[in-house]
């Protein structure tokens, strides 16, 4: 339990690091003794001024962060993570929302937290770091030491009673407060925790956004498992705070995971020559784990792993155990703390147990459709579990294009087969439905017509139905939300996209088939009739019938061998493509 690894903690590694912040060219450590008396008169503060009230957090992450978001937990707050990317008006809306009492910041967004005060009469502002706030926590301590009680004293707070309201990343729909529990933490924790190799004495990098879940409960795996979290508050200086803090495995979500990947790579062959020390693995979350990515982590002497959860779920539903990652899957089903795993019959992964969130917060109506009465949330992506109770994700429902003919198209499949291209970074799948047009866009350096004979390439080993009909390349990358994702609803530009058409030397080869191909019919036509006379065939046989009605509707036979032609040459070249492909594969 959460709650009792801290107690734990703080007494067994009370010398021991529980955080490393950068000082200079060095590492300092913040020792678990330290920490725990930090959280507890954070914890003591809250109780006597703001009493199981909402509060927001807003900052980097850092150090205090983690002390407000853990004082909050334990006080019996409802804290409510603020993504940094918001403006004063959006988060004033948020906090007015979910009713909150205070905004806690740190001095980085000082400004920003004055101007949501500025529009929330009666807001409690505090901002960790600055000498205000120090002064009220000094006097603060002072009481709560001559009280000679601590949270650590008390019983523990109800693990099942709403603890965090944490927004939606908002990538395909409207950003909605999920209200989560300690309860979903501590599932999360205990099952990545018994699959990955992390124990005391590790490090480990405060990467991943406060704001989001998976950063959060991430955070307090770590914690929880006395491992020791390097801060990095800037994602841009991965590599360096990797170096400095001579981290033993990291969480990434795919973007972190490539940044790091190319900076190992100008310093070295593997990450030990590059770093001077090993990095075992990398858990990826957050999006799927491109085949390109994880080959050249492999590369560099580090293991990849991959995980998959959503902010309903508390980051929980699956993760690839160290003994046996089995890449190509979002890994092994969790199926113990209680939590209960499927597939519905139309094929969308299921979750019930107690990371699973209580419902969105003043949406009943909208909870009601994802979250079942016997428990069952339905996550909205397509996928199956294998005999082995792995993981395989084939796309989103919610991105799911249904043509007109019936017939459904995952935008991940084609998305997968399109990152497989040498060169392509990137790419988003759309389609409309109606005019039964896929659509891909696509961030890489090669020039358009390189991309489009790739595409082109791609679009022969597929089902007429699935193939990319208008292409747009771009030379920038996609618009991300804050927490590292491709925002899918934002993506698609509006530039006019190239027409997939046939290349010149294809279209040439299937019109030289088709002429070809109505020479021979025009011929027999012509000469049928003759021939026939000319070997003696009777009148009334078989022969001559026949030869009269192909002169008869010569026209239409005409007709019927061109688009026989025609169809013919394609599925030729699509299977001198496929065999070509094979041989150089």
């Amino acid at each position: 339990m959460l709650f009792e690894a801290f107690k734990k903690n703080r007494v067994e590694l009370a010398d021991k690091a529980s955080f490393l912040i950068a000082a200079g060219d060095r590492s300092v450590p913040i020792t678990w003794r330290q920490f725990a008396r930090d959280v507890e008169t954070v914890a003591y503060l809250i109780e006597t001024r703001a009493p199981r009230a909402t509060i927001g957090i807003l900052g980097e992450n850092s150090y205090e962060w983690m002390v407000a978001h853990a004082a909050c937990l334990f006080s019996g707050a409802v804290v409510v993570p603020l993504e940094v990317t918001l403006a004063p008006e959006e988060i004033a809306e948020r906090l007015t929302f979910v009713g909150a009492k205070a905004l806690v910041h740190s001095s980085l967004y000082l400004e920003r937290a004055h101007s949501v005060g500025r529009l929330m009469p009666g807001l409690l502002v505090a901002g960790f770091g600055a000498k205000g706030t120090d002064r009220v926590i000094a006097a603060v301590r002072t009481q709560f030491e001559a009280q000679g009680t601590s949270v650590f004293d008390r019983p523990a707070r109800n693990p099942d009673e709403t603890a965090m309201i944490v927004f939606t990343s908002g990538t395909t729909s409207k950003p909605r407060g999920a209200e989560l529990t300690i309860a979903g933490i501590e599932a999360f924790a205990d099952f990545w925790g018994t699959q990955l190799s992390m124990g005391a004495g590790g490090r480990s990098l405060m990467l991943l956004p406060l704001f989001h879940i998976f950063g959060i409960c991430t955070a307090y795996l770590m914690l929880s498992r006395g491992v020791a979290m390097g801060v990095c508050p800037d994602f841009r200086r991965i590599y360096d705070a990797v170096e400095r803090f001579r981290a033993n495995y990291c969480f990434l979500v795919p973007a972190l995971a490539d940044i790091l990947a190319a900076k190992i790579e100008q310093r070295g062959k593997t990450a030990v020559e590059a770093l001077g020390t090993p990095i075992d693995w990398v858990l990826v979350g957050g999006a799927p784990l491109s085949q390109a990515t994880h080959d050249r982590l492999q590369r560099l002497g580090i293991l990849p792993l991959t995980g998959y959860g959503l902010t309903e779920t508390t980051a929980l539903y699956s993760i690839a155990p160290l003994a046996s990652p089995r890449p190509g899957t979002a890994g092994l089903a969790c199926r113990v703390n209680g939590t209960e795993t499927r597939v519905s019959d139309r094929g969308e992964l299921l979750i019930r147990g107690p990371s699973v969130f209580k419902g969105y917060y003043k949406e009943p109506e909208r909870t009601a459709e994802v979250l079942s009465s016997d428990g069952w949330f339905r996550t909205g992506d397509l996928g199956r579990i294998d005999g082995d109770g792995y993981v395989h994700i084939t796309g989103r429902a919610s991105r799911t294009i249904v043509l007109s003919s019936g017939k459904k198209v995952a935008p991940e499949e084609l998305e997968n087969k399109l990152m497989s291209i040498p060169g392509v970074k990137e790419v988003v799948v759309s389609g409309d439905g109606a005019s039964r047009e896929i659509r891909a866009e696509i961030y890489t350096d090669m020039g358009e017509d390189i991309m489009r004979r790739r595409v082109d390439d791609v679009n022969c080993m597929l089902p007429v139905h699935k193939r990319i009909r208008q292409l747009v390349v771009r030379s920038e990358p996609f618009p991300r939300t804050p927490s590292g994702k491709i925002a899918v609803s934002r993506s698609v530009s509006d530039a006019e996209g190239v027409r997939m058409d046939m290349p010149s030397g294809h279209r040439v080869f299937r019109l030289v088939c088709v002429v070809a191909f109505t020479a021979v019919a025009v011929l027999l036509v012509n000469v049928l009739p003759w021939l026939l006379v000319r070997l003696g065939v009777s009148a009334d046989g078989g022969w001559t019938r026949m030869a009269g009605w192909v002169e008869e509707f010569g026209e239409l036979v005409l007709v019927l061998v061109a688009i026989f032609a025609y169809v013919i040459s394609g599925r030729v070249m699509r299977r001198s493509r496929g065999t070509k492909k094979t041989k150089e594969g």
